[in-house]
């Protein structure tokens, strides 16, 4: 997640690169033939040109809609996944008690099943990361995007699955992990056989035991919506059709522009290059802002910052369980947070 005020207009460039050199050469191109070659029948009438450019901003809205909805889904789901994780850790430290227990246990053991219930549920967070951060077919594989994901894992100390879970499980448990496919429902699977383990013993009633599996249910629910807009792409059709549309119109622009700036008088016709140059510009930067928002979970810079909200419900839950060795908060880098 960006979040300085302004995007730099470095960051504007590499977006927008590619359609802006593909712009000017065409702008260039459509001089070149018009005025030295003197090929005038390549001036388009404006109208039809027009028209499509119409089309296509309309189209790219569209686009940038479904774009901006799937990413700001993905943030009010991990919001709820933040909201969540606090209440199971307070509803955990305050319904496991001796209250109806068969045979009372020490107020150790009761910290210690709380604890195990808690970093058990951190387990579950990191492991739903990694499997948002797998990357899929139809998210950005250039190499620039790979060196660029590369670059702020080492800045973020991204650790690996096996590391960062083996800090919160114990080894058998950790070893186990290792061998499920979907690591972050089998967590939670765990994590309802203990809270049934719990009412047999009778540290939880009935009551108590329902309302901390509603808990599961709803981190269920939250990791089933994370993983439909990680696993189901925005269409191929709308995204692929739209970087077609813009393509096609920043190709037949500057012809289409032509005819209007000789109109001017003689040596105005050079003003199509950067009237041509902003024009796809304009476009192309709308063009990339969708199609770099449309996969909220693939690592770059406008995605939901997932590593953050994990280590800030990490600290909260910690500071529930009274420890004091607290993990530091995510600092940006280069004002991005991840």
């Amino acid at each position: 997640m960006y979040i300085k005020r302004q995007i730099t207009p470095i960051l504007i460039y590499f977006f927008t690169w590619r359609l802006l050199l593909l712009s000017l050469l065409t702008g260039l191109f459509a001089v070149f033939l018009y005025s030295f070659l003197e090929w005038k029948w390549v001036a388009i009438p404006w109208l039809p040109v027009s028209l499509i450019g119409t089309a296509v901003a309309f189209y790219v809205g569209f686009k940038n809609n479904q774009a901006y909805d799937r990413g700001w889904e993905a943030r009010i789901i991990w919001g709820g996944i933040t909201n969540l994780s606090r209440a199971f850790a307070s509803s955990a430290r305050a319904f496991v008690t001796n209250e109806y227990a068969k045979e009372q246990v020490s107020e150790q053991e009761i910290k210690e099943e709380v604890k195990i219930l808690i970093y058990r549920h951190l387990a579950w967070l990191y492991a739903l990361k990694h499997a948002m951060w797998k990357r899929t077919e139809w998210e950005h594989q250039k190499n620039v995007n790979t060196w660029y994901r590369n670059y702020f894992e080492q800045k973020f100390a991204y650790g690996s699955f096996n590391d960062e879970l083996s800090s919160f499980l114990s080894k058998e448990e950790h070893q186990w992990i290792q061998t499920k496919i979907n690591a972050p429902t089998q967590l939670l699977d765990k994590q309802s056989r203990h809270l049934a383990q719990l009412k047999r013993m009778g540290l939880i009633d009935d009551y108590r035991h329902m309302e901390l599996q509603k808990f599961i249910t709803d981190m269920y629910a939250e990791q089933g919506k994370s993983e439909r807009i990680k696993n189901t792409p925005l269409p191929r059709q709308y995204a692929t059709s739209s970087t077609i549309f813009i393509i096609i119109f920043t190709l037949l622009l500057p012809f289409g522009m032509i005819g209007e700036f000789n109109k001017l008088g003689e040596g105005m016709i050079w003003l199509l290059v950067p009237l041509n140059l902003i024009v796809s510009w304009i476009f192309a930067l709308m063009e990339y802002v969708g199609d770099y928002s449309e996969n909220p979970f693939e690592g770059l810079i406008n995605d939901v910052p997932i590593l953050t909200i994990i280590r800030n419900i990490e600290i909260d839950l910690k500071d529930m369980l009274g420890e004091e060795n607290l993990p530091e908060k995510i600092k940006p880098v280069h004002d991005v947070l991840l």
